[in-house]
């Protein structure tokens, strides 16, 4: 009885042994794939599943961009904003500090402005869901929901 049992096992065993051997060669083809073509990695800003990468919107270009209208328009207008003085030719934030951080929603004690049209113009639009706002010198893209910090430009307005 022993007899027929073991060609029967052997016989498992080595089909078992094939099929292992045969995902181990599909598993490795699809690693060599996968080395081969590494994900594409997605670029600053784009859109990321449910909305905007958080610190990966602004480039140092929309900074510069954003620092030279607010320069253009403080010198047309002669005036500051109620949250803002005058020194010299530009204007700057009665309250110094930043008190706001990427991922973190905008505090309520903040007073969020609306950013000049002429330098909204230097900025890409912002994406759908998003607005701009300016706080103290920085511009801020936050969510218009939950006035979640997405990203900020510092330092732009002085």
């Amino acid at each position: 009885m022993e007899c027929r049992k073991f060609p029967a096992r052997a016989l498992a065993f080595a089909v078992i042994a094939a099929m292992a051997g045969a995902s181990g060669a599909a598993q490795k083809a699809a690693e060599k794939k996968t080395e081969a073509e590494p994900p594409a990695a997605p670029a600053p800003g784009n859109t990321m599943g449910y909305g905007v990468k958080l610190g990966g919107f602004f480039t140092e270009k929309h900074k510069v961009a954003a620092k030279h209208s607010f320069a253009k328009h403080f010198a047309k207008t002669k005036e500051c904003p109620k949250d803002m003085e005058r020194e010299g030719k530009t204007c700057r934030a009665l309250v110094k500090g930043h008190y706001w951080a990427v991922g973190q929603p905008l505090q309520k004690a903040v007073e969020a402005q609306p950013v000049p049209d002429d330098v909204m113009a230097a900025l890409p639009p912002a994406p759908d869901g998003y607005e701009y706002v300016r706080a103290g010198e920085d511009i801020i893209l936050m969510s218009k929901g939950i006035h979640l910090v997405v990203d900020v430009m510092q330092d732009v307005v002085g």
